[in-house]
């Protein structure tokens, strides 16, 4: 994991909780995989918690990428229609400093891909998977006009 501060993309190479150095915003967790999955949605205006993609053996054996992007706001469910394949949008709770979850709940959009170990026995393969399915997201932002996009969500009020 590393740090990323959304207004000057400044990166840090570890858990950064302080604000960025050059411009005081607050910096937020993100897997190297999905630096420019973030960066793209920030342009568009969307505020972004967190991004995380890590994979896993499950209880079967097989390996399971999960790849989540948690907002900071609760964002109309039609902003992300036709996703991607196997991506999906849901709502999550912040949680406070103490354990508590916070009263209003906000956007995370999650993937989580199955590699079976009779197709995909290999760390490249995984990787291949990975990297297709990020890169259909990314492609997915792209396709969204940036000028829209924020002008949408200043309509919807989530700015």
């Amino acid at each position: 994991m590393m740090t990323m501060c959304p207004s000057c993309y400044e990166l840090y190479a570890d858990i950064w909780s302080k604000p960025c150095c050059r411009c005081d915003t607050r910096t937020i967790s993100i897997s190297a995989e999905l630096i420019r999955a973030v960066q793209l949605l920030v342009t568009r205006g969307f505020k972004i918690h967190a991004a995380t993609c890590d994979t896993d053996k499950d209880s079967d054996g097989d390996y399971v990428t999960r790849i989540d992007v948690y907002f900071d706001e609760l964002y109309p469910d039609g902003f992300f229609a036709e996703l991607p394949p196997d991506w999906e949008i849901c709502d999550y709770y912040h949680m406070a400093d103490g354990g508590q979850a916070l009263e209003r709940p906000a956007t995370v959009l999650t993937c989580i891909c199955v590699h079976p170990d009779d197709v995909t026995g290999s760390e490249e393969s995984i990787a291949y998977d990975r990297l297709i399915t990020i890169s259909n997201f990314e492609t997915w932002v792209e396709n969204k006009d940036t000028d829209a996009c924020k002008s949408l969500i200043i309509l919807a009020g989530c700015e």
